[in-house]
């Protein structure tokens, strides 16, 4: 330990006689972070543009910086403090230039982050939140036609993950809690074609297998009638036939 001790020594001199970095001013940081960005150096530029905001609240360049603080986090896929920086936009500089899109992309952050439909679906109720706050706040602005896209692949989302939890009941034999939550998905989401034909094919059987036949064929007319599912009408038409073919 004895021959140790001097050698640390020294470096811990070093060390602490090392001055800290001297801060530059803001239009530098801003100039450095924008070179960075054009580099596509993106964790980079967020650093520069992170000293100007921390450093230089009172400057020309702090809502712009502010912005491309979050524009550099999502270059950088990374959407969790991109969220977090562009709602900083929005409620510090609302009335700066890049409020609006600002707002949007709040929305877009949480999409990128969407997980599979039958994992946890937080992150998708986050950028419906989101995009709806966006429409009701920006209804005139360009973005909003977008946000509405958004918007429906949210709730198909959703849909899809209200279905796939019947379905499971479903396989499972436990049809009164797979009907519970196949009604679910038709009471919350009759404008998701998709899951709400494949909801009430799927309630056709279970009202089949549960003796009532002709709650089967309302639903399964339904189906035939409005669906324009290949696929759906195919099994639709299996199970009409075999109900005319079946004895009494």
């Amino acid at each position: 330990m004895k021959y140790l001790a001097f050698p640390l020594a020294l470096c811990v001199a070093a060390c602490a006689s090392t001055p800290p970095e001297k801060l530059q001013g803001a239009d530098y940081y801003f100039e450095e972070g924008q070179k960075a960005m054009e580099k596509n150096r993106c964790l980079e530029a967020s650093e520069h543009f992170k000293r100007l905001v921390s450093n230089f609240p009172g400057s020309r360049r702090v809502a712009e910086a502010q912005f491309l603080l979050a524009e550099a986090h999502f270059c950088n896929r990374d959407w969790v403090n991109a969220a977090f920086e562009y709602q900083r936009i929005v409620d510090i500089y609302p009335s700066s230039e890049w409020a609006v899109e600002a707002q949007f992309k709040v929305g877009e952050s949480y999409f990128k982050q969407l997980r599979r439909p039958e994992l946890d679906q937080r992150d998708t109720f986050e950028a419906l939140t989101a995009f709806r706050n966006f429409i009701e706040d920006q209804p005139d602005s360009p973005l909003a036609e977008q946000a509405r896209e958004r918007i429906v692949e949210c709730r198909s989302r959703l849909a899809q993950k209200q279905y796939l939890s019947g379905r499971l009941y479903h396989k499972q034999g436990h049809l009164d809690a797979a009907k519970m939550t196949y009604e679910e998905v038709l009471r919350e989401y009759p404008d998701v074609g998709e899951w709400y034909y494949t909801t009430l094919f799927r309630m056709g059987e279970i009202a089949h297998e549960q003796g009532d036949v002709d709650l089967a064929v309302q639903y399964w007319k339904e189906v035939l009638q409005d669906s324009g599912d290949p696929e759906l009408v195919e099994g639709v038409q299996k199970h009409l036939s075999g109900l005319s073919q079946s004895p009494g």
